[in-house]
């Protein structure tokens, strides 16, 4: 069987278009991981700046501008554990549900949040209402539309201090592994800042 000409440049013209399309994925995630690793360094020098005298409602505001920075969204909460209550608290909330859900509270039962939590695993999912985990309680709540989210624990060893939720991602895009990975990595740089304000407060309250 022989190919013309003509055959010959349009396969040309194939693999050209193909290696532009991957050049333009590699390129891409690679803008992404310098931008993830820009925002963790930044995360990394918050924590270490953190003194007796740091605003700690605006130290979690920062920290979590940061977060939704690395994974694209455009709304993300930190949550966390009042071990007296057994309850969750969204201390920060970033996005549209700000409003709605500052200092709003659940049990720690409710939903994949509180199954990250309590597990102390990472938890992506695609599409929360093929979730038998997801709660649609807040949702109903704040009158708002969850499709997608990711949450990752915070804890250092083992205390466990509650969780950052991200929720539909900004592009069209899903979220995916890697933006797990950038979280999970994100929330561990959380969890030490969180563990530095509470010594730091402890200690200046004498205990």
């Amino acid at each position: 069987m022989s190919i013309n000409r003509r055959d010959i440049n349009q396969i040309l013209r194939d693999e050209n278009e193909l290696l532009k399309i991957r050049n333009k994925q590699v390129s891409s995630k690679l803008a992404r991981m310098q931008q993830a690793f820009r925002a963790i360094t930044d995360i990394d020098k918050k924590t270490r700046d953190i003194t007796i005298d740091s605003d700690l409602q605006e130290l979690f505001h920062q920290l979590l501008e940061l977060v939704m920075h690395t994974c694209n969204t455009e709304i993300g909460s930190l949550i966390l554990l009042d071990t007296a209550s057994n309850e969750l608290e969204f201390v920060e909330v970033r996005g549209e549900t700000r409003e709605a859900l500052m200092g709003h509270r659940i049990s720690i039962e409710t939903g994949i949040v509180g199954r990250c939590i309590k597990t102390q695993q990472p938890i992506l999912v695609e599409n929360v209402h093929n979730s038998s985990q997801w709660s649609s309680s807040t949702d109903d709540y704040i009158g708002f539309h969850t499709q997608a989210l990711m949450c990752v624990p915070l804890f250092v060893d083992e205390h466990v201090f509650g969780a950052i939720e991200v929720v539909n991602k900004s592009t069209d895009a899903i979220f995916d592994e890697n933006d797990l990975n950038i979280l999970c990595v994100a929330g561990r740089f959380v969890s030490l800042a969180l563990e530095r304000a509470e010594k730091l407060t402890l200690i200046s309250e004498g205990l």
